[in-house]
């Protein structure tokens, strides 16, 4: 039996991971991927001590860390259920076999939201991408669109500047939200053309996409731009769907946790972005993972 069980490998488990192991806790970390959503992400440039580095390069150098640590990860895996047994608890899923802990730390993070239109589940992976950084060079010297208008949508968009020929940006909003810096840059950029107040309505291809088609939210028109390549920043929803009716969750269907990142339920803590706190920022989910690793600790030195 663990002592702890952390379900997620981004940055707030792998930093729950690296206090707890040097406390000398029994645990392990069962995550789908490691890195988390922030291996999608473009180029980080506000994270202390890292002028500018990757996300996928920053979730190597963490993981290596663990590692070295003898933080043991089962990647590739997910968690279907989470059982309480007495006052321990059994994890269920798929990639390993039923696993008990005295408790739980759950960072497992979010998923993308969808765009739920016509052709999107056809040609996801054929064109349609969550990730800029693992696919943007695939469409060198092509025309992509970058659905959204938030932060991760500006930055997508940034990136793709670097390799293809053209990228439009289709805002449901009036104007685009984000950091003023790179916001300057789309409006500088000779390849960026955002379209505002633009529904996605479908993707249209063969076997790979060829077309997106919008409807102009104030004339009520339809149109279509040839794209050979659509990335979808629409924001992310909080991984919680395994945890329905076992611990208390926001309308937002956020984990609701304490100061000390307790749940409602006792033994199970959680970090992250798949939580209450407010702010939703890589730096921000380390902190919290070290913070819930001090808390577990504290739980489970008393379980001894």
């Amino acid at each position: 039996m663990y002592d702890v069980i952390i379900i997620g490998g981004g940055p707030a488990g792998l930093t729950a991971a690296i206090y707890l192991i040097r406390k000398k806790a029994n645990i392990v970390v069962i995550t789908q991927k490691v890195g988390g959503q922030i291996v999608d992400g473009p180029l980080m440039e506000n994270f202390p001590g890292f002028e500018k580095i990757t996300g996928s390069e920053f979730a190597q150098k963490v993981r290596a860390q663990a590692e070295k640590l003898g933080v043991k990860i089962i990647e590739g895996a997910e968690v279907r259920k989470i059982t309480k047994i007495g006052e321990d608890f059994e994890v269920e899923g798929t990639g390993w076999e039923k696993i008990q802990a005295k408790s739980i730390l759950i960072c497992s993070g979010k998923s993308p939201r969808k765009l739920n239109v016509p052709g999107e589940d056809k040609f996801m992976g054929k064109g349609i991408s969550p990730c800029v950084t693992c696919d943007g060079p695939l469409f060198a010297d092509k025309s992509v669109a970058v659905i959204g208008g938030g932060n991760s949508a500006v930055s997508a968009a940034l990136e793709l500047e670097k390799y293809t020929e053209k990228v439009y940006i289709l805002n449901l909003g009036q104007n685009l939200i984000g950091e003023e810096v790179r916001l300057d840059k789309i409006k500088k950029s000779a390849k960026i053309e955002v379209i505002p107040q633009a529904k996605t309505a479908e993707i249209i291809g063969s076997n790979f996409v060829e077309k997106i088609k919008y409807k102009e939210l104030v004339s009520g028109a339809e149109k279509e731009i040839a794209v050979s390549g659509i990335f979808v920043e629409i924001g992310w929803e909080p991984s919680t769907k395994y945890l329905e009716g076992f611990v208390e969750l926001s309308p937002q269907k956020e984990i609701q946790i304490s100061a000390n990142n307790e749940t409602n339920v006792a033994g199970v803590f959680a970090a992250g972005d798949v939580t209450t706190t407010k702010y939703k920022q890589s730096v921000i989910a380390c902190g919290e993972g070290a913070k819930a690793a001090l808390s577990v600790w504290d739980y489970i030195s008393t379980k001894k």
